[in-house]
Parts: C-alpha cells; structure tokens; sequence
C-alpha cells in the first residue's frame, strides 16, 4: 500500500471544474504513488475556492511527467506549457513542461556557469606576439538576459567616425570598378589599402584612426560587415538573423554554450535589405521583390538560406548561415559530446572498415553531417571515396576522395546549367567509387544511391526523418518511393536526437538499429544500442547480426571479434584521454591502426 499526500477539494461553482480538478487529482495520485515507489519526498496540493496551491519538493515535475495540466480537451488534461484559466474566481496554475531532463543543475554547476567568462581574439584567429587584435569574442553571464550572452569587441567608433567612414566608402565606390569577390581576398585586400592610402592622404587622421577606419571598410566592403567576426569564429556553428531590431543568434559548438545572444543587430530595415542582398551576391544568386528566397554558398562553402522583406517576412529580412568548417568534429569529438560511447563508435568503425552501408537519420540541427563527416574517418585510406553534396559541408583528409557539388541553374529559365545530386549520382557509377557518400537523400538520388548499395557498393549518407516510422515512410513515399526490398539491403541506421540535459542542449544517438530483413512488406529491424534518458547512459538491448556477418566472413570466433572490439574501444577512449581532436591527427591514428595495430595498442 502506498501512502500518499491528502488531497483536498472544496466544491467549486461550475460541474465542469469540478470534473477538472477530479482529472488533476487522479492524475496527481498515480504520480505520487510513483514517487513513493521510487523513494522520493511528495508534495501537497490543496484546492479551495476555485483556487488550485501546490508545494513540496520535486514539485516542478509532478504535472509534467505525471501527464496533467496544459491544454483541455473533453475533460482530458495534458501538460504542454505553463497554464493559467480565469474565470470567475477561479484560477488554475501549473507549472512549465520540462523537457527531457536527466537532473536538474546542482547548485554548484549552476554557479560555474554564471561564472563563465571567457575571451578570445577572432580578427586575427591566431595573432602573433605584438600583432594588434581587432575584434575578440567575449561569452559571460548576463543578469539581464539572465543567460550566457556572446559579445563582439571591436574597436569605438564616434558618431562622427561613422559619418566619416561612409563618406571614405562612398569615395572608394566611385573610385572602384572592380568585382571584389571574382579577383580573390589578397589581391582585393591590395587594391583596395591602395587606394585608402590615397584618400588617408588627404585627410588629418592620426595612425590608431587610420588603423581602425582601415579595419572597419575592409571589414563591411571585403568581407561580411557586423557579422564578419562571428564568421571568423572556428567554434560557431550557425547565425541566424530573425529581422530587423532584432539581436542575431549564434549556435556555439561547445555544448554548454549552445544558443547564443550577441550585442550585434540591424537596426533599421534598409540596412538589413542591404546586408541580405549583399550575401545573395556572395552567393552568386540573384534575390529580389519577385523572387524573394534564396538558398546559396559563399565561397568559403558556408551555406547560407535568405529572405528578403517582402509580404512573406512579417519581421522584415532574415538569413541563416550554417558555417562550413575548415577542422570538422571527429569521432572523438562525439564521444566527448555524450553524442555516443566509445563501444558504439568501435562498432561503427568495425562496420565501415567492412563496408557495411550507414544511414544517418535525425530531425533539424540534430548534428547529423557532423556525425557523417566524423564516421567518414573510419574509411580506409587506400580506398576511393566519391562525396557528392548540395552544399561543400564535409571534409576528408583522405588523397583518394572526390568530392562534388551540385549545381543550381545558370538561366533564369528552364533547368540549363543545372546538375543535381542525381546527375552526379548516376556519374559516379563511372569512377568506381569503393565508398559512397551522400550528404542528403530526400530525392530520386536515393533510388539510385540504394541500387549502388544493393549492387555490393557501401555507402553514408543522411536524412530527414526523426523515427523509425518517419523513416520508412520517407523512403517508401514520394518523391523518393523506394521498394522494401532495396532498403533491405542497408546495414544500419544512426538516429540522433537534440534534447536537453541539465538545462543545456546536447544531441545523443537516441538508437542504432540494424536493418535484418523484410517483415510484412516492411524492413525488419533490430535495435542495437539505445540511450536511456534516465541515466544519460547507452543501453544495449539487442543482438548484432552486422557482427556476426563480419565474424562469418572474417572465419573467425565471435570472441575474437569482441576482443578486436575492445581494442578499438581502448584506441577510441585513449585519444579521448588525451584529447586528440584535430581530424588529421584522428585520421592517422586510425590509418595506423589498419597497418600496425600494435604499434597503436602499445601506446595506450
């Protein structure tokens, strides 16, 4: 028998709150009789005069996890945010919805975030000894946002500086015939100090305003303007500009940080216009009132998607930039994340070295190219690998990689000029490719991607889908409408999650699957590995016929196998240990490993 808090109820005036407060008190009771079971302190909910009051400990989770509160419905009540009803003298209050939560920051970590203060030069990245530093990152703990805020440190700039500043820029564009982007950044960057040492000439500036006039116009004319220190950052992932007067965003590599506020923003909507058209320029894309989208890549291969404000963009001009990154994150990286463990990461490796076919599948900024890139470590690098993307996102140290890129239309009308991720898939059936990899599939090129597979080529790529029947019916289902029989010739599919841990966002493996065959028309799968997120742990609940296949074929005991396994678990956990994160340096590590193993064992 399980004891739980004495729950009061006063008779209220309307039949239908009553038959509201009888849902909440039931759905209170299981909860409790939960908690009491798993040993945790309870609460007391009282209810007087219409008027709903809850105390005790673990409060906040009673309603959330116990499926009470939120939106009402033929009486059934499910919590989906923060819930207030007035009426009358009636009021009912319930607590936020927590997402999924391991356990709430201590009291410690707590403070070690708001302690955070940290800064790093961005324009130069690296300086050298003396050398002057422009601009610096700078992320602390900001009362009024009550978050971490990341700041940009440039050098002040006057009202009158400003004025004056434009005034140099409208010069130089009238001094100036030339295509910045087409001529290369050191030969623009030549040209254009040229000339300010003309027009500096002329005027009474003292060296440090040279200085800093000279940084701001190669700054707004040569690069990006307000956002060209957040470009130069290594560790941001993303920047998103929701509309004028708006603070832009940033997403931080280091899981701790995630999402960002920056003290940069466009205060009116000309100068927003401007910067959006700008980057549909550096795009070498066309953006206007008729066609006010774009989805292009600047040359340093970031992608970027935009809109120009028009009737579409109730805020004004927005943009996001997926920044493309010169040092990818590797398998290390992922283990260090909590993405997975080094044990998932050996199974990985063990399956590509033999050419097994891997699916990467996730919602949006689940990390899932990331993942991609980090897997593609593991190809050995003798063999021949053929990438083929929208956009230049993934990086190979490998010398036998070609890497491709599909191209939009040159017209404006019709398709001439174009070719798609299926032209380029069908062409690299020609160059005999040992590896395959797609950066996504959401189109025919995946019928042809998983001929190729069915065929004895092995292939990665990734794609949309959030779930298993997400991803069956994503395959199955126009535009790609692939048959069952050719998805089971895939190995195993990686589905990754973002969720949020200890109040911070961090993505996971949420499953590994492996695809064993057909049932009812439908792939049959086994689950391998699964995270629990009770414990922040990875579960393994299945049996490996990926495996067993390697083992078969290799002519070997399936102990053997698991003791290869754990070598590679030792390799993988060591270069955590010692924070090997450089993706050359990783991709040595293993290429040596496929060599000399012991010469790699004997260092751990």
């Amino acid at each position: 028998m399980v004891n739980v808090p004495r729950i009061k109820v006063r008779k209220a005036e309307k039949f239908s709150f009553r038959k509201l407060i009888a849902k909440m008190k039931s759905g209170y009771i299981n909860y409790m009789k939960k908690q009491k079971r798993a040993g945790m302190g309870g609460g007391e909910i009282n209810i007087s005069e219409g008027k709903i009051v809850i105390s005790g400990d673990n409060i906040l989770k009673v309603l959330g996890a116990g499926g009470a509160g939120g939106k009402i419905t033929g009486g059934k009540v499910t919590l989906e945010g923060e819930v207030r009803i007035r009426k009358g003298n009636f009021e009912l209050e319930l607590p936020p919805f927590q997402p999924k939560m391991i356990s709430p920051l201590s009291t410690e970590e707590k403070e070690a975030i708001r302690n955070i203060n940290i800064r790093y030069p961005l324009i130069p990245l690296k300086p050298r000894r003396g050398e002057k530093i422009y601009a610096y990152a700078h992320i602390f703990w900001n009362n009024e946002h009550n978050n971490l805020v990341y700041n940009v440190i440039e050098p002040f700039i006057s009202k009158a500086d400003i004025k004056q500043l434009e005034e140099i820029k409208r010069i130089l564009e009238e001094r100036l015939d030339v295509d910045f982007i087409k001529i290369g950044d050191i030969k623009a960057k030549e040209i254009l100090r040229k000339e300010l040492y003309d027009i500096f000439s002329t005027l009474e500036l003292t060296p440090e305003k040279k200085d800093t006039y000279r940084y701001y116009i190669e700054r707004d004319i040569l690069g990006l303007g307000k956002i060209e220190a957040l470009m130069r950052d290594p560790d941001i992932e993303d920047i998103s500009c929701d509309g004028e007067k708006v603070p832009i965003y940033v997403y931080h590599r280091n899981p701790l940080f995630g999402s960002l506020i920056t003290n940069i923003m466009f205060e009116d909507k000309d100068e927003l216009d401007t910067f959006v058209m700008k980057l549909a320029q550096k795009c070498g894309r066309m953006l206007n009132v008729a066609e006010p989208l774009m989805d292009g890549s600047l040359p340093d291969g970031s992608r970027v998607q935009a809109t120009l404000g028009t009737d579409i963009a109730m805020k004004g001009s927005n943009f996001t930039i997926r920044k493309f990154t010169e040092k990818p994150l590797t398998p290390v990286h992922m283990i260090e994340y909590g993405t997975v463990n080094a044990l998932q990461m050996a199974y990985l490796w063990l399956a590509i070295e033999h050419r097994k076919s891997i699916l990467i599948s996730g919602g949006t900024a689940t990390g899932k190219t990331s993942f991609l890139n980090a897997l593609s470590l593991f190809i050995r690098p003798s063999l021949k690998v053929v990438s083929i993307e929208d956009t230049p996102e993934l990086r190979l140290p490998h010398p036998h990689w070609v890497p491709e890129v599909a191209r939009t239309a040159i017209s404006e009308e019709g398709v001439k000029g174009e070719v798609s991720l299926f032209d380029l898939l069908k062409s690299s059936l020609r160059q005999r490719p040992d590896y395959i990899i797609v950066g996504e599939v959401r189109g025919k090129e995946a019928y042809v991607l998983f001929q190729q597979i069915a065929t004895g080529h092995a292939g990665m790529a990734t794609i949309h889908a959030a779930s298993m029947p997400q991803f069956i019916d994503r395959l199955t289902s126009p535009p790609i409408s692939l048959p069952a029989t050719l998805i089971e010739n895939l190995d195993i599919i990686v589905f990754l999650v973002r969720v949020k841990i200890k109040e911070e966002y961090a993505r996971r493996a949420n499953e590994i699957v492996e695809v064993v065959g057909i049932r009812g028309n439908k792939p049959a799968v086994e689950t391998i590995f699964k995270w629990n997120p009770a414990n922040d742990k990875f579960d393994i609940v299945g049996k490996s016929k990926v495996m067993e296949d390697i083992a078969t074929i290799l002519g070997i005991p399936h102990n053997m196998l698991k003791d290869e396994l754990a070598a590679r678990k030792s390799v993988l956990e060591w270069m955590v240990e010692n924070k090997i994160y450089d993706y050359r340096d990783v991709a040595n590590i293993i290429n040596t490993y496929y060599s000399n193993p012991d010469k790699i064992l004997s260092l751990i």
